[in-house]
């Protein structure tokens, strides 16, 4: 089983850099919930904006965690699709941190529902039929 995984940019809780296993997201498109070290050391679930996030990819799952991840994949294609599709959509959003210092310049989060209506997938296949003279 895969999931997708990525890099804390800047948050209160996770570590700077730290990975994060993308849980699922509960209803709200812009804030997955995530698994990943926290600023103590303990490993922690929490809710984190997309735009935090970065170097979106797949990753095998590992056993004692794969009851969290409701976000599995059982091939890593679909899980290099939907890493890719949120890399596209999130990697050129604006972040600000608490005292609204720009981290990262880029277009604002409402742009990121035309960008992701705009993207299109193309599995390009070849299937040669045996039974063509």
């Amino acid at each position: 089983m895969y999931a997708v995984i990525a890099n804390v940019i800047i948050d209160n809780q996770l570590r700077t850099g730290a990975k994060v296993f993308i849980l699922y997201c509960h209803g709200m498109a812009e804030s997955p919930k995530v698994y990943g070290m926290a600023k103590g050391g303990k490993r922690i679930e929490k809710y984190i904006s997309y735009k935090k996030l970065k170097k979106f990819r797949s990753q095998w799952i590992p056993e004692h965690i794969r009851h969290r991840v409701r976000w599995s994949y059982e091939d890593r294609a679909s899980a290099d699709r939907s890493a890719k599709a949120l890399e596209l959509m999130w990697t050129n959003v604006r972040v600000y941190d608490t005292s609204g210092k720009l981290i990262k310049d880029g277009v604002s989060a409402s742009k990121v529902d035309e960008i992701a209506m705009s993207m299109n997938f193309v599995d390009r296949r070849y299937v040669f039929d045996e039974n063509e003279d």
